[in-house]
């Protein structure tokens, strides 16, 4: 099992596009993978289908861990924190 966290962060450790993202993925070694995005706008509009529609796919994601875990895969954590690299 392999997650891979990206944040949009500069060389500086400031958030790109001003309030910040983040992206996750998870994928195991049977090739099942699951990936969210959660991008911080404006509060107001902060809502599921747009800002924070990654929160769909976390009980996917915990699932897929748990699955793995139980087949004995190990875990492997990356964080990326540059933004040409990201999903």
């Amino acid at each position: 099992m392999k997650l891979t966290e990206w944040r949009e962060v500069d060389e500086n450790g400031y958030e790109y596009h001003g309030k910040g993202a983040i992206t996750i993925k998870a994928e195991d070694d049977r090739g099942g993978s699951v990936s969210l995005e959660i991008r911080a706008g404006e509060p107001e509009d902060a809502v599921f289908y747009r800002d924070l529609n990654g929160a769909y796919s976390i009980s996917h994601a915990i699932r897929l861990a748990y699955e793995a875990g139980k087949r004995g895969e190990t875990l492997e954590y990356e964080l990326v924190k540059n933004e040409e690299e990201a999903v």
